[in-house]
């Protein structure tokens, strides 16, 4: 009876369900510090090995070493052991986040570090019967190494009314600006990551990645006045306020920026870090003469140049600009992070009329002689980069191969200039023709095939942006002056001019032609300058460099 009303009775059953309950809630507690406690030491951990990771990414020649001083210095609270592996990182998206750190390839620019340590136990001990959780957290680091350089500026040399006539012709409108502003244009640095910002703000493109704001629709004046921009942001107002006179002498012809500018593994995001060196640079008239020759590309212009020379009366100038070599871009960065600089082929063609100098050529009012350069593609390349352990120990060679062509002075249908499918025909032009004599002539310059040719910069040449050139070995002075070197002259005495003399016609056409042979070489290096590099030559610098500059990848 009893043990009937016992268990009829309900009195104290919340108490016993606790004690009953009371094994598995301690547990469950126990488990949550335990486990809670090891999760953030998981994540110390990993932060631990991120830091590792970079130590050892940035010192790659000592990179265990790296890793376990920055593990020591991390207060972890017991032992951590580490394993450092070096090789090379490919930011491809065509790849797997897991394959794009291949261990072991050389030349190494990322290590992969792991950790291991032991979280320790207190509640959880019991029921595990161990005292400690072990944790393994790894990370990966790439060293983003780069240099930027441009070829083919020859523009500190370049007089203002050369430009402002070239300027004005692709641009289809006036270009009138002095030296001075061409020399601050010239010696202005862009950053072509925050050049696209500034062009993204211009066009009014929100979240645009750099790839898709190069392929937006743009003129010529939108790209210049983006230029602009991105001076005046850095105190450049002088070169801001030249490069907007010529933004807006620009016409609204549409650009293909995309066809210019390759930003490589970098074009798909749409933010760079903008500490230092991790840009891009190139200068400010390089990059607006490359954009107005791009929106000529298969056509041609043609201006006159003020001579402002003595013997020289008149030079009119007629420029086709082509494409690059399988329409390859300007400005293209590998997925290495190499720069690679291309200019386009071009022809120019020159008529210079010319005072005639000596007796046997009175009467006769002018001279006219055409010269044609063509240009083909110039290349430059990142060869070698190394890294000092002090900035001043920094080194870059680059691999250059000069514009090849060839020169003539010679006739030819001005019509033909623009089809670069086709060679020229080139043939004998006449200088005088006249009731008393007739003078003709033909030269011609072939340069052939050329090598890549190494630079070297060391750091004192890289800040002082110290310009070199590279030279084939087929033109050893000035263009015009080889020219003439070559020049065949026939002379045929025609009438009352047979008193003349065929020696001293000769001798009288060749003073002529020696006395402007330096201010049509100038000329001519200021025009081809502007539209990339001369024939047989090509100028580099290094801008900038980037080093020790490492990143968490993985």
């Amino acid at each position: 009876m009893r043990f009937r009303r016992f268990c009829r009775d309900r009195k104290g059953a919340v108490a016993m369900i606790t004690a009953l309950s009371l094994l598995v809630l301690v547990g469950f507690t126990a488990g949550a510090v335990d486990f809670g406690h090891a999760y953030l030491k998981a994540r110390q951990l990993q932060g631990i090995a991120d830091l590792a990771a970079m130590a050892a990414a940035g010192h790659l020649d000592r990179a265990v070493a790296a890793a376990n001083a920055t593990a020591r210095e991390n207060d972890w609270g017991g032992p951590i052991t580490a394993q450092v592996v070096t090789g090379t990182y490919q930011p491809l998206a065509t790849l797997a986040p897991s394959a794009r750190f291949v261990a072991g390839a050389a030349p190494a620019d990322a290590a992969q570090v792991t950790l291991e340590g032991e979280a320790p136990l207190y509640f959880a001990s019991v029921l595990l019967g161990r005292s400690g959780l072990t944790i393994r957290r790894s990370a990966t680091a790439a060293r983003a190494e780069l240099v930027s350089f441009s070829i083919g500026s020859r523009l500190l040399q370049i007089k203002g009314g050369i430009a402002n006539a070239l300027l004005s012709a692709l641009t289809g409108s006036t270009v009138n600006l002095s030296a001075m502003d061409y020399n601050n244009l010239a010696g202005a640095q862009v950053d072509l990551f925050r050049f696209s910002d500034a062009l993204k703000t211009r066009l009014d493109l929100k979240a645009a990645s750099f790839n898709q704001t190069l392929a937006a629709k743009m003129t010529g004046g939108d790209v210049l006045n983006a230029i602009a921009d991105v001076l005046r942001s850095d105190g450049a107002r002088d070169a801001a306020r030249a490069m907007g006179d010529i933004a807006n002498a620009a016409n609204s012809q549409p650009v293909a920026l995309n066809h210019l500018l390759d930003l490589g593994p970098y074009g798909d995001q749409d933010f760079i870090n903008p500490s230092h060196g991790s840009g891009v640079s190139v200068g400010a008239l390089d990059l607006a003469a490359a954009v107005l020759t791009l929106a000529q590309g298969g056509h041609q212009v043609s201006f006159d140049v003020a001579a402002n020379v003595p013997g020289l009366t008149k030079i009119t100038a007629t420029l086709a600009i082509g494409e690059r070599p399988a329409n390859s871009p300007w400005i293209a960065i590998t997925s290495k992070d190499d720069v690679i600089v291309r200019t386009a082929q071009a022809r120019l063609w020159l008529k210079a009329e010319i005072l005639p100098q000596g007796s046997a050529l009175s009467g006769i009012a002018s001279i006219t002689v055409p010269v044609l350069i063509e240009l083909a593609s110039a290349e430059a390349k990142l060869s070698a980069l190394t890294c000092g352990a002090a900035p001043e120990d920094d080194h870059v060679t680059l691999s250059v191969q000069p514009s090849i062509g060839q020169a003539a002075l010679a006739s030819l249908n001005s019509s033909d200039l623009s089809d670069f499918e086709r060679a020229l025909n080139l043939r004998d032009f006449t200088l005088i023709n006249t009731a008393l004599l007739q003078v003709s002539g033909f030269a011609q310059a072939k340069l052939g095939g050329v090598n890549w040719q190494s630079v070297d910069f060391d750091a004192a040449e890289i800040a002082s942006g110290t310009t070199k050139t590279v030279r084939t070995d087929d033109l050893a002075q000035g263009l015009f002056s080889t020219l003439l070197g070559k020049l065949s002259l026939r002379v045929k005495l025609l009438g009352l001019g047979i008193g003349l003399g065929q020696n001293a016609v000769t001798a009288a056409m060749s003073n002529t032609l020696q006395a402007v042979a330096a201010p049509l070489d100038d000329t001519i290096n200021g025009l081809t300058g502007l539209a990339g590099v001369s024939l047989g030559e090509a100028d580099v610098r290094v801008n900038g460099i980037r080093c020790q500059n490492v990143a968490l990848v993985r």
